[in-house]
């Protein structure tokens, strides 16, 4: 057996290296803790519409509507959209309801808004306030005032439009101003200011155009 002297810690076992206290534990306070966020992918869509200030879909979205402020579409899609401000680019919308519209090669089934401007893309039915299509197409327009720049657009029913190097088939309007030569198969207008080629002349546009306002009359019930 070893001897030991008085002050020797060999014996008992114990550290002579000064220890550290522990830090003591605080509770937690209550509302302290972060909520979980969720990332919703179009494939695995939340159920409920979102309703956030700004919303950005790159990819296929649910059946849902989406509801926002904003809204930005790039390379995807959505079935619903209702916001204040809608892009679209290169990508697709089956509805939408806002108070601006903005199309960049890509299209959108049906919509209305204040104001719409499509770029290269196109739109089935546009309804609002003022509607432009520069190298676009666009079905049926119908709008208090209408701008078409080198685009087409099949029908259209506004109280004022504007052509620049314009194609279209039908035209309903109080004023038409053609610029650079534009043309249109049927045109009913009271004013007609410019350079514009017709196929049809007044008599057989007034019995088609009544016709034809029948249609859009049904459309805008629907």
């Amino acid at each position: 057996m070893a001897d030991t002297q008085p002050g020797d810690d060999r014996a008992t076992g114990s550290d002579p290296r000064p220890t550290k206290p522990r830090p003591k534990r605080t509770p937690a306070k209550a509302g302290a803790t972060k909520p979980p966020t969720a990332k919703a992918t179009g494939s695995a869509a939340s159920s409920k519409p979102a309703a956030s200030s700004k919303a950005k879909v790159p990819v296929m979205a649910s059946d849902d509507v989406i509801r926002a402020e904003r809204v930005e579409i790039t390379q995807g899609g959505a079935v619903s959209v209702e916001a204040g401000a809608l892009t679209v680019t290169q990508g697709g919308v089956r509805t939408a309801r806002a108070d601006q519209v903005d199309v960049r090669q890509g299209g959108i089934g049906r919509l209305e808004a204040t104001d719409v401007a499509v770029s290269q893309g196109a739109v089935g039915l546009a309804r609002g306030e003022r509607v432009s299509v520069e190298l676009g197409v666009l079905g049926i327009a119908v709008a208090n005032e209408a701008r078409v720049t080198q685009g087409y657009v099949r029908n259209v029913l506004a109280r004022n439009m504007h052509f620049e190097q314009g194609l279209v088939g039908t035209a309903i309007t109080a004023q038409a101003t053609f610029e650079r030569t534009s043309a249109v198969v049927l045109l009913v207008a009271k004013d007609v200011h410019g350079n514009v080629k017709t196929l049809f002349d007044w008599r057989g546009a007034l019995a088609f155009g009544a016709a034809f306002g029948l249609v859009v009359g049904l459309l805008r019930r629907r």
